[in-house]
């Protein structure tokens, strides 16, 4: 019978990894979490008459507060929702952020407001006519991010969380309806 000895250096190499791993907080206390902020429902954009923005106010997300102070980045976000025509053509819709909370009841108002960002958009709405519905998933919504607007939105997240955002049709005249949308944000956090 043959005697097997253990290398130590085998053993306790790779145990002394771990524990510097584990006190780093790197291997144990990081991860990526969901952040989701319901918007208000239903939100009515009209062209001729009033647009409604969604403030959004991160610190009231239990899972934006736990790891706030551990925040490195926001690898994905998104805007869910139903989008239906109230009324009109097809349209364009596009979401523009100003990053403190304001209250723009106009698409001139936000035009003129020189702090705005368009950070989404342009996704397509068919003239398929009124109450016509389209539902965006996950997939499309993140990859209408623009590169400016993700940035932005991360510079916000990391901030003091507070924003607002806009949906508004790329050229009038446009009636549409936004409804049971979401703001999602996937955040990395680490030690």
């Amino acid at each position: 019978m043959r005697n097997r000895l253990v290398n130590p250096v085998r053993v306790i190499l790779p145990a002394l990894l771990l524990v510097a791993l584990a006190a780093s907080g790197c291997f144990i206390l990081s991860g990526s979490y969901l952040v989701s902020v319901e918007l208000p429902d239903p939100i009515l954009i009209d062209s001729a008459s009033t647009i409604l923005g969604a403030q959004v106010d991160l610190t009231e997300n239990s899972t934006y507060r736990d790891h706030k102070g551990d925040l490195k980045d926001v690898s994905d976000c998104a805007v869910l929702g139903t989008f239906s025509h109230v009324a009109g053509g097809a349209v364009d819709v596009e979401v523009w952020m100003t990053p403190d909370p304001t209250n723009h009841t106009t698409a001139a108002e936000l035009a003129a407001d020189a702090s705005r960002i368009k950070v989404w958009g342009p996704f397509h709405l068919d003239a398929a006519g009124p109450g016509a519905a389209r539902t965006i998933a996950w997939d499309e919504a993140s990859r209408l991010f623009t590169v400016a607007g993700k940035a932005a939105l991360v510079s916000q997240v990391k901030g003091d969380g507070q924003f607002t955002l806009y949906a508004v049709g790329a050229s009038a005249p446009y009636d549409f309806k936004i409804e049971k949308g979401v703001f999602l944000a996937v955040v990395d956090a680490g030690k």
